[in-house]
């Protein structure tokens, strides 16, 4: 199975788990309006912040690429979201060989960002537009400008998704969770976890999940 058609099972997994199968229509088992597209836009101005681009502010501060990875992780899960509500997952696949640039080229990723931001509210707004496409090949030019490629996203995205299901199964909505594993965020564990064994399941990563929080709860 390709990692991108892995990743769209795992997410309507997640989605129907968290908002029942109504959500599929666009609201949530609660009656909630969901726009995935608004979720997308507002991610990847998020993104856009983590770069240093303020002209009055740190103005010889480091850009948060790490960061900028876990938002382009947060805007796939949304785009994901998306394409199973509209009904066509398999354009996705096309993707799936995408080529990485060598190194990061910040002020090409939040062009490519703000274009995608416009995209993405010009048809929230407008719901006559298709942009489920354009969004998608923004964004994969975005992950490649930012040396990412599909295992990578694969990788950072296969910990998202499993400690989201791991917080929702120990009461993270209820705030009986424990968040903070020690000295570091649980996000922190889940990481090292990933890249000490590579080449871990979904299913194997959240029982590694489980050893790790039965030492601290």
């Amino acid at each position: 199975m390709s990692q991108i058609k892995k990743m769209f099972e795992l997410q309507q997994q997640l989605n129907d788990n968290t908002n029942g199968p109504e959500w599929r229509s666009g609201i949530t088992k609660d009656g909630r309006y969901i726009s995935w597209l608004r979720c997308i836009y507002m991610e990847a101005t998020e993104a856009i912040d983590s770069f240093n681009w303020k002209h009055w502010k740190d103005i010889e501060g480091a850009h948060d690429l790490d960061n900028v990875k876990v938002e382009l992780v947060d805007i796939w899960h949304f785009i994901m979201s998306e394409a199973i509500h509209f009904g066509d997952t398999q354009f996705a696949q096309s993707y799936e060989n995408t080529e990485s640039e060598r190194q990061a080229n910040p002020e090409l990723v939040i062009e490519i960002l703000e274009k995608l931001v416009a995209v993405a509210s010009g048809a929230n707004v407008d719901k006559s537009q298709n942009a489920l496409y354009e969004i998608t090949g923004l964004f994969f030019k975005a992950l490649a400008t930012m040396s990412m490629d599909v295992p990578e996203l694969y990788k950072r995205y296969l910990v998202k998704n499993q400690l989201n299901t791991f917080r929702r199964k120990y009461g993270y909505k209820e705030g009986t969770y424990i968040k903070n594993w020690g000295a570091v965020e649980d996000n922190v564990i889940a990481f090292r976890i990933m890249e000490e064994h590579p080449d871990l399941t979904s299913e194997q990563l959240y029982k590694e999940l489980e050893k790790e929080y039965e030492l601290i709860s």
